[in-house]
């Protein structure tokens, strides 16, 4: 292919080497276009991406020329040649900008996935949830754990749960329950305040009747004094 595109340039350069020593004059007013069009083209890089129409060009530009240079002026023959010469030029422009020119599209980056959302433990125990003796009163110390919670609840904002709140075995026991429902809405209330829609939330004591220590001691009660937050289907 490179071997054609080479002979059917020098055959153009060639077609008017017998017609004089030192080739015509393309530096006439009426082939001022087409020399216009050639050079553009070849500045494109027409002469490599399209040499067959560059060359047909170039070589009606010299055959107009040769034409003006000779004795018997034919102004028809003349125009026509000029005029092809700039229509294979325009061509050859052309054909290099939309093929060899025309500019790679541009991969778009795939969309990042948004992070997913931290996956809240079964039961979240809001360790740090302190009230006054036998009261539902929220101790100022609990309002770090509550505030995790919010964040956990709006970080999760299809999550629904229940504040399940607890209490040890000391008392009555129906005394435990209601103190410990008690404390659950509190809770409850506190998570609403803070910009957690209620429709997600629920509050139930259970009062002592669902340990997870040893009520004999000290230790084993303080565990069972508990809130936490239940996930609900």
């Amino acid at each position: 292919m490179k071997l054609k595109h080479a002979l059917v340039l020098v055959g153009s350069a060639a077609l008017f080497s017998a017609c004089s020593t030192t080739g015509p004059s393309t530096q006439i007013s009426e082939l001022d276009e087409a020399r216009m069009w050639i050079e553009k083209a070849r500045n494109a890089g027409a002469e490599t991406c399209t040499p067959a129409l560059q060359a047909k060009a170039v070589a009606r530009l010299y055959h107009a020329a040769h034409e003006f240079d000779e004795k018997h002026y034919h102004p028809d023959e003349n125009a026509q040649l000029a005029a092809d010469a700039v229509k294979y030029a325009k061509q050859a422009y052309e054909k290099t900008q939309n093929t060899c020119n025309k500019p790679k599209p541009v991969a778009k980056p795939a969309p990042k996935a948004a992070p997913a959302p931290a996956v809240p433990p079964a039961v979240i125990a809001l360790n740090g949830v302190f009230f006054e003796t036998n009261s539902a009163e929220l101790k100022p110390a609990s309002r770090t754990t509550l505030d995790a919670a919010v964040k956990t609840l709006k970080d999760n904002p299809t999550l629904r749960v229940e504040v399940a709140a607890h209490t040890d075995s000391r008392g009555r026991a129906t005394y435990n329950l209601k103190l410990s429902d008690k404390r659950a809405n509190s809770v409850m209330a506190y998570l609403i305040s803070h910009g957690i829609d209620a429709s997600r939330l629920q509050a139930k004591g259970y009062g002592e009747a669902m340990p997870i220590a040893d009520n004999a001691t000290e230790e084993g009660r303080a565990k069972n004094r508990r809130v936490e937050l239940r996930p609900l289907k």
